[in-house]
């Protein structure tokens, strides 16, 4: 939709390898989003999801684990 920095949840689910469950898991663990108006979709900014993923101890391996 938004191109290579601004993701919604299906395509970054894709971009980082992960089920859209493990996305709401990390979703409740404080994963970063945005919302263009209320109430919205999330979308995410991948390099800021995959700072905070590093900075939140997870690491990837074929996926992102803790």
């Amino acid at each position: 939709m938004f191109g290579k920095e601004i993701l919604n949840g299906k395509q970054l689910c894709d971009e980082l390898g992960i089920s859209t469950t493990i996305l709401y898991r990390l979703l409740d663990n404080g994963l970063p989003f945005h919302q263009l108006t209320t109430p919205s979709r999330k979308y995410y900014i991948l390099a800021e999801v995959e700072d905070w993923l590093v900075n939140a101890g997870y690491r990837q391996k074929t996926v992102w684990t803790k």
